[in-house]
């Protein structure tokens, strides 16, 4: 337990650092948004025209084709020694290897093509969008000025990041108390790792994932699953608005694919499951919209199920960033949010936490 503690204290003092750090950011950004600006922009519909498939799609792309064919590049190239160990049989690791260091060599490989997707899939999404919907005018960065979103973004940090640290530690607290401890991610063993490495983990963390994961789940899902009609006042039809349950659907799904290795993501799932179940029966204003959060925080959550307890946290963080996503109608402020949110954790690494 007192190991318990002294990772909190370390956390808690990373945090304090990004604070200091958003603090400065957020006061040059407060003077130089306009003159009279509303920290909150007001309520407007998020329309957007792709459907279920393009989203599919864009989700099997960005996480899945890219990722898996730079990595495999990178492994057949030889371009780095520890990228390419056991390239012809990734599953059956060299007897003379440590265990976390072939782990380690798999995760830098993973977080060099990573670094390689990002760019890419913006791209070709970007590329794809102009044929498919030449009328329609991206505004995924929201509504206000670039001041005023970074200004919000750290307003909002400064809100959210207590809250869902706090309730890891609770979470954590309560799993090591049951004699479940907390699961170490392979990325905390970054801290010893040479310079380049380190500087390619915080890269992925503040930047590439941020980006990355809110183009995909706010920026892609949270728009669709919000079910607008492209026509106002035209009305939404029972299987658009039933499209949180296909999410939450997926949700449960994924969670499932852990079932052979433990149970917890799979009951996690369906107790969300039930959660959304009672939010369409009692949630009355703004039920769309808080539907639609509810289901995609929820399987942001399910998606980081490697390391667990860690997505019980992490759906409160989605919640949070799902309403940033659709009170200001882009994933800007959310963007920052996620970046903020997870440059403690690479502090808390860096620091040798």
């Amino acid at each position: 337990m007192q190991e318990f503690w002294d990772e909190a204290q370390r956390m808690a003092t990373a945090g304090l650092w990004v604070a200091a750090a958003a603090l400065l950011v957020g006061s040059v950004a407060w003077r130089l948004r306009p003159r009279g600006e509303a920290l909150l922009p007001a309520w407007k519909p998020w329309r957007v025209p792709w459907g279920g498939v393009e989203v599919i799609l864009a989700f099997l792309l960005v996480a899945v084709i890219l990722p898996a064919l730079f990595s495999g590049l990178l492994e057949r190239s030889g371009w780095q020694q520890r990228l390419a160990i056991e390239a012809e049989q990734p599953n059956n690791p060299r007897p003379d290897l440590d265990p976390v260091q072939f782990e380690l060599a798999q995760t830098v490989r993973m977080l060099w093509a990573n670094a390689l997707t990002l760019p890419t899939a913006f791209l070709i999404l970007w590329l794809v969008r102009m044929p498919l919907y030449p009328k329609w005018k991206p505004a995924l960065a929201g509504q206000g000025s670039w001041a005023g979103k970074v200004w919000l973004a750290v307003v909002a940090w400064y809100v959210l990041a207590p809250v869902v640290l706090i309730f890891n530690a609770i979470v954590n607290a309560i799993f090591t108390a049951l004699g479940m401890p907390p699961e170490q991610h392979i990325l905390t063993h970054f801290g010893n790792q040479p310079p380049l490495e380190q500087a390619l983990f915080a890269f992925e963390a503040c930047i590439g994932a941020p980006c990355r994961e809110e183009l995909l789940f706010r920026g892609i899902l949270l728009a669709w699953c919000v079910g607008r009609t492209k026509i106002p006042g035209g009305g939404v039809s029972p299987l658009t608005a039933a499209r949180p349950w296909f999410v939450m659907v997926a949700a449960v799904v994924f969670a499932s694919m852990f079932g052979q290795q433990r149970l917890e993501p799979v009951i996690f799932a369906l107790l969300l499951a039930v959660g959304l179940s009672v939010l369409w029966r009692y949630q009355t204003v703004g039920a769309r919209r808080a539907r639609a959060v509810y289901a995609t925080a929820a399987f942001f959550a399910v998606v980081h199920s490697s390391v667990w307890p860690n997505p019980i946290p992490l759906f409160v963080l989605g919640l949070g960033l799902g309403w940033l996503a659709v009170r200001t109608n882009g994933i800007f402020v959310p963007v920052v949010v996620h970046s903020l949110f997870n440059a403690v954790s690479v502090v808390f690494v860096l620091r040798g936490g």
